[in-house]
């Protein structure tokens, strides 16, 4: 399968397209652009890493629609994905958003939107939802509430979408969505975001804005409570992404349903909003 990777400004541009070709499939890449100064500035070291890979570069979208099967945006600046998306929508072929899905609800709801318009396969998420440790917590089912600790860098002074987001994709694998109430407290170090279910039931993510980079997870049931740690260094769970991707592109259905794609943006719109009127 010859494979579109959009967004040269992200890391996953190598992790995602060293596994594909590992599998036998073709890469082909356009470097797009980014507003955010930290991205910005991995451009040209991660495409001449692609060139270096043997991935050849296409100077615009639509010579990359005419000879591609299926497309992945990588792109870290989510302000891009709705156009990056909306230039890849004419072909109606596969596309895999990396995460986040959008920079807001509205842009997320447009995507989905014009998916289902004109009849294109759409998947987004983190990577961390298959993690192993994920996936053998939420196999002994039943899960009340979930405690996650993680790294929590940030683009701007609150931005939850960049890493946030991996915190919110463990919790809606693991138990779920329908949160009714957001609270988050912070200072220099971390931020506490409490969330609480319809159910009744609160969850909590614990976030270190410098010094972390392993992520952390408590499962509670009513009989137990058990501690998971996804280990640094360890990123098997880009292998079981791709795998799941690669499912995606042959079947043309996500394994994440559309509804809790949009309900992951949403929450964390709604912890950025929450956390700027407490910072």
């Amino acid at each position: 399968m010859k494979i579109g990777m959009i967004g040269t400004d992200s890391s996953h541009a190598i992790a995602f397209s060293e596994r594909l070709i590992n599998k036998g499939h073709e890469i082909v890449a356009y470097r797009g652009g980014s507003s955010i100064e930290l991205s910005s500035k991995r451009i040209e070291r991660i495409s001449e890493q692609l060139c270096e890979n043997g991935i050849p570069f296409i100077n615009s979208l639509q010579e990359l629609v005419q000879i591609c099967d299926a497309f992945i945006i990588t792109s870290v600046d989510a302000s891009q994905h709705f156009e990056q998306f909306e230039e890849l929508s004419a072909a109606k072929k596969p596309v895999f958003i990396d995460k986040p899905l959008a920079q807001n609800y509205e842009q997320a709801l447009a995507i989905i939107e014009l998916a289902n318009k004109n009849g294109i396969p759409i998947m987004s998420c983190s990577a961390l939802r298959f993690a192993e440790e994920i996936q053998l917590a939420k196999s002994k089912r039943n899960i009340k509430a979930v405690d996650i600790i993680t790294p929590l860098p940030m683009l701007g002074d609150v931005d939850y979408f960049y890493y946030g987001i991996h915190a919110v994709e463990m919790i809606s694998a693991l138990k779920g969505m329908g949160i009714e109430d957001i609270a988050v407290r912070s200072n220099e170090q971390q931020h506490f975001i409490t969330l609480t279910f319809m159910d009744g039931t609160v969850s909590t993510i614990r976030g270190y804005l410098q010094g972390r980079q392993t992520f952390q997870f408590v499962t509670h049931t009513h009989q137990q409570s058990e501690w998971f740690e996804i280990g640094e260094g360890n990123f098997q769970f880009y292998d079981y992404l791709i795998e799941a991707i690669e499912q995606f592109f042959k079947l043309r259905e996500s394994p994440i349903n559309q509804a809790e794609t949009l309900e992951i943006i949403r929450i964390l719109e709604l912890m950025t909003k929450t956390a700027v009127k407490n910072y």
